[in-house]
């Protein structure tokens, strides 16, 4: 009988054959399948890109006008704060009341717009505060004169949010240098209270209207003339998503012109350029860099200038001093979220006259030149 360890010796010489055998099989097998590219595999199905969401009506129903003072959207400044700079306020605050008929509507593409907009309004009582001056060049009979205002601008539902009310008291000081060949007041001064109301009558046609009493004066010999009121009323429609057309009338009540009509057209091609063909204030702005909470843009821009107080006249006598000019402007402004902003502008004075009321004494001075800036929170 042999002995086991021959047996066991034996096993093992036949597992190691047949095990390199089973090896060798096994790579073949694997060879293949690991050599095979696997963009020649079919597919199980046919490819198919995904499909975007088709458009839809962002706002069933038409759109409403976004809750006040907090109706802030893509694109659209609701209830900007305004900047009260010149006498009387609705000139100067006519482009501030164009640019907030765009609260009125809301386009699908605006609201899926990739810029994020900034908020026109605050959420609160206080909408803003307002700060500028204004300095024109001039010495002798070319008169110059120094401004220096400010404002605050407070918001209310009238009756509800969605037709809000705002009320901007103001204060300014204009300070004269000259005239040498007539005798004028060398500060002049300016209070008033000024009501606005907005409202969205239908998808298509907006309204803003305003009242402004206020005293213009010199404060020396102050009495009834120096207490005047003005307003403006605008209608607004929107012909299409970028073209908005206004017509309406301002009532300056000034010495020189009393009411002089609104009437043009906004075209606003995208979020980055808009053109305001509107009398007697019209605008071109266009976006030039913007960041996480703010805009800045530049402009070139027409204005009217002036006003009308009431002062002492020379003799004695209580008269109307009446400063006019038109403005050619240039200028740049950052636009910050809820409201606020500081500009810079530079512009050309022209068709500028000195003239009382009572008094046949008019100057009809040369061009000048322009500084002006103002920040508002």
């Amino acid at each position: 009988m042999k002995h086991p360890s021959t047996y066991a010796a034996c096993l093992l010489v036949l597992g190691c054959l047949f095990g390199s055998e089973w090896t060798g099989h096994a790579h073949a097998q694997m060879q293949p399948w690991a050599q095979r590219d696997l963009s020649t595999l079919p597919r199980e199905s046919t490819y198919h890109p995904i499909q975007r969401i088709p458009p839809t009506e962002v706002f069933p129903g038409g759109y409403q006008l976004p809750k006040y003072p907090k109706n802030g959207s893509p694109g659209n400044p609701p209830v900007p704060a305004t900047l009260v700079s010149e006498n009387p306020p609705e000139l100067s605050t006519l482009s501030d009341d164009i640019e907030k008929q765009d609260a009125l509507y809301l386009t699908e593409e605006e609201v899926f717009s990739s810029r994020p907009k900034l908020s026109p309004a605050k959420d609160g009582f206080l909408q803003s505060l307002t700060i500028q001056s204004t300095w024109i060049a001039g010495s002798g009979d070319n008169i110059g004169m120094t401004e220096v205002s400010g404002s605050a601008t407070v918001g209310f539902p009238a009756p509800t949010r969605e037709s809000p009310l705002l009320l901007t008291p103001g204060y300014g000081m204009y300070f004269l240098v000259g005239p040498d060949s007539v005798e004028a007041p060398a500060t002049l001064y300016q209070a008033y209270l000024t009501t606005r109301w907005m409202s969205q009558l239908s998808p298509k046609w907006g309204t803003v209207l305003s009242v402004t009493p206020g005293v213009y004066s010199d404060f020396q010999r102050t009495d009834s003339n120096a207490f005047r009121v003005s307003g403006m009323a605008i209608m607004s429609y929107q012909w299409t998503e970028s073209i908005q057309f206004l017509f309406g009338v301002a009532y300056l009540n000034r010495d020189d012109y009393s009411i002089l009509p609104v009437v043009g057209l906004v075209w606003t091609p995208d979020d980055d350029h808009r053109l305001e063909l509107t009398f007697p204030r019209p605008r071109y702005l266009q976006l030039f860099s913007y960041g996480d909470g703010y805009e800045d843009w530049w402009y070139v821009s027409g204005e009217f200038g002036g006003g009308t107080w009431s002062v002492e006249h020379p003799l004695g006598e209580n008269d109307s001093l009446t400063l006019s000019d038109y403005r050619l402007i240039i200028g740049m402004e950052r636009k910050t979220d809820g409201g606020g902003k500081s500009f810079l502008e530079l512009g050309y004075v022209f068709g500028r006259k000195f003239e009382y009321k009572d008094d046949p004494v008019e100057l009809n001075m040369s061009d000048t030149i322009m500084l002006r800036s103002g920040w508002w929170y």
